[in-house]
């Protein structure tokens, strides 16, 4: 079975709820008699390049394109990110006695969701987190517009004035073809409009202005959505020009101005260079990866102009240190910060929580996955072989189905860490818990879930519980029929593009994993090939490059490789 093929959308990494497959280091990790939330890893001094001796005056905390991503799941390691980590990080600064704020671009739920109840309950989590954080002001992107803006303010802005505050300045509802300026479209509860212009704070002692602006790229993307979204614009010139105008005239005279900006780099260097009223320029990045450093803008008659980019799914933080000069500006420091383990919150699981408010929040959030039964709602579609074979009625059996005539494979398997996949969700994960009621971490933990006969949930499919037969052969029951049906056995192997595609012997990519990628080709025929890239795209469903950083099929196979059936 290729889990690229389910109908439901890929849970992708480091998210509380994309848990991996692979245990095989994720057992070992969180199996150590010292529990890593009970230790603290050697902190990196990220900015020893700072001006040494001097606190700066102002430190801004940017991040931006979360899509969701909550925790890592835990399962391999390294992995970066998390809401938990980013408060740690947020307070370390503190403690140094750094003045702190936080600013989002936005982008905070997922771009789309198999369960929508599911991607809102997310971003209702999220934004109470970065106000626990210290976050002043949060942008919109395409993923709250996509998935319905008026929803995802209702669920936090709706309910009470407080921050982050969310700047769109040139964003509208759209009823009828016609745009209603956003004030009208966004009312609050208190006095300002769900959706704002702009948002002064005092960050110790310096007043930080920032305005929100979404650029053409984002706009039109939106439109494309159509008439669904209610949502239109007004000309991005015209947002810019009135956000400079209110931050020039706000009564707290802002020194420091930042705009959040929903746009391609290309479109920000443009507003860099046009608008001298602000700064930093923070927009969109188009790779997972942020670059080190900023993009410098030169402009003639004004500072430069910083545009920061901080990647994807909060696995990184920018932060911004402003130190102000004798003649009143400011010199700009800048450092990228991986979120990882070190910035774990020390202490067993109930003390963690209780000491950190997004690790409490993260708990609430698993509790009302599960008392809402979500898990149940999750879509079931065909899977390829009920597709190819209708009139077979192909279903899920579980690996005991398999027993009979597979003895050696079956015991193969059953003394594998796939065999005890779901113990991950149930014993092991613990910041949340409740992780098997969460159909995003149970997709990589059980037998066809998102497919028609597959996994449900504990009591009604308990065979189809871990990473079994089925999870890579596909549905079983018409093979266990007729076990020597040749369209049967080629269903069975779905990796294969042709009949004589083979792996190699365990020995031989063994040997194999030790040399590199480059390398590793030229010692193997051209079927092997196929079979390779085939296997290792099915396993990568749930072993992909941030669940399971390490995974290389040359050095995993050889310990899941079971012998060939002999009939």
């Amino acid at each position: 079975m290729n889990r690229n093929t389910t109908p439901l959308p890929r849970p992708a990494a480091a998210s509380i709820l994309g848990l991996s497959l692979v245990l095989v280091a994720g057992f070992i990790a969180r199996g150590d008699p010292t529990p890593l939330s009970a230790t603290r890893l050697r902190p990196v001094d990220y900015f020893a390049s700072w001006p040494p001796g001097r606190k700066p005056d102002a430190v801004l905390v940017i991040t931006g394109q979360t899509f969701g991503y909550l925790q890592p799941c835990g399962c391999s390691r390294p992995q970066l990110g998390g809401l938990e980590r980013r408060f740690v990080f947020i307070q370390s600064l503190k403690e140094k006695g750094w003045p702190v704020a936080g600013l989002d671009l936005g982008d905070i739920p997922p771009s789309a969701a198999a369960v929508p109840e599911q991607l809102v309950l997310k971003y209702a989590t999220t934004l109470p987190a970065l106000r626990e954080m210290g976050y002043v002001a949060v942008g919109v992107g395409k993923a709250e517009f996509r998935n319905g803006l008026f929803q995802l303010l209702e669920e936090y802005a709706g309910q009470k004035e407080q921050p982050p505050y969310t700047l769109a300045g040139n964003v509208g509802g759209l009823w009828g073809g016609k745009l209603t300026p956003r004030e009208a479209a966004f009312p609050g509860p208190g006095k300002r409009p769900m959706v704002g212009l702009v948002e002064v704070a005092e960050v110790g002692r310096v007043p930080v202005g920032i305005a929100g602006v979404v650029g053409p790229t984002v706009q039109k993307a939106v439109m494309d959505l159509g008439a669904k979204t209610l949502i239109g614009f007004t000309p991005e010139k015209e947002a810019l020009a009135e956000a400079a105008k209110t931050l020039a005239a706000h009564s707290r005279k802002p020194v420091l101005t930042v705009l959040l900006y929903q746009g391609t780099l290309d479109e920000a260097r443009v507003v860099a260079k046009n608008w001298p009223q602000f700064r930093v320029v923070v927009c969109l990045s188009e790779d997972s990866e942020p670059p080190e450093t900023p993009d410098i803008v030169a402009r003639a008659n004004a500072a430069d102009a910083l545009i920061l980019r901080v990647g994807h799914k909060g696995r990184y933080v920018g932060v911004l240190g402003a130190f102000q000069k004798p003649q009143g500006d400011f010199d700009l420091k800048y450092q990228i910060v991986p979120l990882g383990e070190e910035f774990n919150t020390p202490g067993p699981d109930d003390v963690a929580s209780r000491a950190n408010p997004a690790l409490a929040l993260l708990d609430q959030y698993a509790e009302k996955v599960k008392s809402r039964n979500l898990l149940a709602k999750f879509p079931a579609g065909p899977h390829p072989a009920q597709v190819a074979l209708p009139q077979k009625n192909i279903t899920f059996v579980g690996s005991e189905a398999c027993k009979t005539c597979h003895t050696a494979e079956y015991k193969q398997w059953s003394e594998s860490h796939h065999a005890h996949a779901f113990e991950a969700l149930t014993q092991i994960a613990k910041r949340p818990a409740h992780r098997h009621f969460d159909g995003e971490c149970v997709v990589c933990h059980t037998v066809g879930f998102g497919y028609k006969s597959g996994y449900r949930n504990e009591l009604a499919t308990p065979g189809l519980k871990h990473v079994g037969c089925e999870a890579c052969h596909g549905p079983g029951s018409a093979h266990a029929a007729d076990p020597r049906d040749a369209k049967l056995l080629a269903l069975q192997a779905p990796w294969r593009k042709q009949a004589t595609d083979r792996l190699p012997e365990a020995a031989a990519l063994d040997k194999l994993a030790k040399r590199s990628p480059a390398e590793r080709n030229q010692f193997l025929t051209a079927a092997q090939q196929r079979a390779i890239s085939g296997v290792s795209q099915m396993c990568m469903a749930c072993h992909d490059s941030e669940n399971d950083p390490n995974f290389d099929l040359f050095t995993y196979w050889p310990k899941v490789v079971h012998p060939s059936a002999k009939k």
